[in-house]
């Protein structure tokens, strides 16, 4: 994953440096997370042509931006977690650019309209100013540009038990749950702080002079929502 600025990056970071070791293996054709792949490869593709630049920001062990390079794509992967960009560039050869991004980076190691795609997907929840961030995604999109983020779907039961998981939290034994497993699940409810309803990300999305556009498709899970925008200046530029 990745993260703006903030004084809780290094738990972030530490907290996916920790999922590192069994990342991949749920993008595994039999994983939980290759349906998630599959949609959005699919709803990246809607967006671009082959030869296309694609950001993959918060890149993780790097499979999807993997999958987007097999289909003609010229694509940057970056994180905060040098343990996950450390098992993504196990695979040289694949033609991905892997760039580690600094601890509480305020501006993304690319020049100005350098991509024509940007990917986040499950990485805006975790960072504490989210306009900021996507104001950085405007940035390094070429004009007409687009931008693809998932969001934690209020909407759905399991953001409902999360939200119970977090009020119980400080109140839970460590006698009731293994210590490494009650760590993990304390910290994820911690640094996934971002939970807002659509039209909250709209109006953030807004702030960075992005347009939305018609939703691209589901996710692959159903307790996410995908959104797309495009840079206001040039709207319609490209389909």
């Amino acid at each position: 994953m990745t993260d703006g600025p903030t004084p809780a990056v290094g738990e972030v970071r530490q907290l996916f440096d920790v999922h590192a070791v069994t990342w991949s293996a749920k993008y595994a054709p039999d994983g939980p997370l290759a349906a998630r792949l599959a949609s959005l490869s699919d709803a990246v593709g809607r967006y671009v042509r082959p030869g296309d630049r694609v950001l993959d920001l918060g890149c993780g062990t790097g499979e999807l931006a993997r999958a987007l390079v097999g289909t003609g794509l010229d694509v940057a992967g970056c994180d905060i977690s040098s343990e996950m960009l450390r098992r993504a560039a196990r695979d040289p050869s694949r033609g991905v650019g892997w760039v580690q991004l600094e601890p509480a980076w305020r501006t993304l190691p690319f020049g100005t309209a350098a991509f024509d795609l940007v990917i986040a997907a499950s990485v805006l929840e975790y960072v504490t100013e989210p306009a900021a961030v996507l104001r950085e995604c405007a940035r390094v999109l070429r004009s007409g540009g687009v931008v693809l983020y998932t969001v934690p779907d209020l909407r759905h039961p399991v953001r409902w038990a999360e939200w119970l998981a977090r009020w119980l939290a400080g109140s839970a034994t460590d006698a009731a749950v293994p210590s490494s497993c009650l760590q993990r699940y304390r910290a994820y409810l911690r640094t996934s702080r971002q939970r807002h309803r659509v039209r909250w990300w709209l109006a953030a999305s807004g702030l960075a002079d992005l347009r939305p556009l018609r939703c691209p498709g589901n996710t692959g899970q159903p307790a996410l929502r995908l959104l797309a925008f495009r840079r206001a200046d040039q709207a319609g530029a490209r389909r």
